[in-house]
């Protein structure tokens, strides 16, 4: 079975799309304009290179999309709205808070919705700890966000 990855770049004007096989063929490319939501425009351009490619939904092993949409929202304080933020890695990274030296205005955009959570892997890709999935579902059920 041959792998089949999606790359999506999301730009300010354009959104650019590739697929590529296991061997690094280039099947499909596109540029499309980047649409007001960002959504529409990743759907569009992933529309696209599914339909050049002849390459179904079921067939992709990775999707990858790169923006520099978050960012620039970050660095200008516009369009910040309250997230959930989960590190995985506990115990090895609870000596330090998630969000410790970011500014106030910052942390305070992000919100309160912050946990650390088991699992992990090393800089190499050694495991450090089980994935916790009850830890997981417990933080999306008791955000405020949900």
């Amino acid at each position: 079975m041959t792998d089949y990855r999606i790359g999506i770049d999301v730009g300010g004007t354009n959104t650019d799309a590739v697929v590529m096989d296991g061997d690094d063929n280039l099947l499909a490319k596109t540029k499309t304009p980047t649409t007001e939501d960002i959504t529409s425009g990743i759907l569009n351009a992933l529309d696209v290179v599914l339909d050049d490619s002849g390459v179904s939904e079921d067939e992709l092993d990775y999707v990858m999309l790169g923006t520099t949409h978050a960012t620039n929202a970050i660095t200008e304080r516009r369009g910040l709205n309250e997230v959930g933020v989960i590190r995985i890695g506990a115990p090895a990274t609870q000596s330090i808070r998630p969000l410790l030296e970011w500014p106030d205005d910052l942390a305070e955009a992000i919100g309160n919705n912050v946990a650390i959570l088991d699992g992990g892997h090393e800089f190499d890709g050694r495991l450090l700890n089980d994935l916790d999935e009850e830890q997981v579902r417990a933080c999306l059920l008791y955000t405020s966000l949900s």
